[in-house]
């Protein structure tokens, strides 16, 4: 139940976003479909691939599933959710709200961004946490909201796979963490928590490469 809830939150997040799609998709790197095929999911998961959330407050564990969803042909942003397994903080057991113990749900929308540098290919997949997010960790309520970068590719080429990586964090800084807008404006991605307090900087870091499979053969075009 919590993961169609979660589901359904991404799905009313992006169709606040829907109407831009026409504007953005022109300025962006666009994900193209097939002619006459309008949705699409890629999914990536592992059950070994060990991820951290950086802070005084460390989240982490093994294991992740990850859904993109895209509802248009020719689109640069989509509904997504976020699924992490064995979740913990030092010691203690942490998940989402109603969830089973040590998953954590995050929902949110993708989007395709370029990349100012340090990408090794100019495509970086922005995460984007719509709305806050909530994990409870045993009397500990963590709040997770902001965005995040992962390098992506390939670009240019007729694929059923695409495949992402976080990079390694220095410190609370992310691998990847500028990017630029639809209106060509350099931005800079911000991920945050908070546990009752001041709102404080994260970094996630997932060991590996996230290799997702598409259902339909898609292409990320230049803008």
């Amino acid at each position: 139940m919590r993961y169609i809830k979660a589901l359904l939150i991404a799905a009313l997040a992006i169709a606040a976003l829907s109407a831009m799609a026409s504007t953005t998709n022109a300025a962006l790197p666009s994900v193209l479909l097939p002619p006459g095929v309008n949705t699409s999911e890629l999914v990536a998961e592992s059950k070994t691939a060990r991820y951290l959330f950086t802070s005084i407050f460390d989240v982490f564990g093994e294991g992740y599933r990850f859904q993109l969803k895209q509802n248009a042909t020719m689109t640069s942003l989509g509904p997504a959710l976020l699924w992490f397994l064995h979740a913990e903080m030092h010691g203690k057991t942490c998940e989402s709200p109603g969830d089973m113990p040590r998953n954590v749900l995050i929902p949110g929308q993708w989007h395709t961004v370029t990349a100012l540098g340090g990408s090794t290919s100019l495509f970086l997949l922005l995460f984007l946490v719509a709305p806050s997010t909530e994990l409870e960790c045993e009397g500990i309520h963590y709040f997770l909201q902001g965005d995040v970068l992962f390098d992506a590719g390939p670009k240019g080429s007729a694929v059923t796979q695409i495949s992402t990586t976080t990079g390694k964090c220095s410190g609370l800084v992310p691998a990847y963490n500028t990017f630029t807008n639809d209106l060509g404006e350099m931005v800079t991605a911000k991920l945050f928590y908070d546990v009752g307090g001041p709102s404080l900087a994260t970094c996630i870091e997932i060991e590996g490469t996230q290799t997702y499979n598409a259902s339909q053969t898609i292409e990320v075009m230049e803008p």
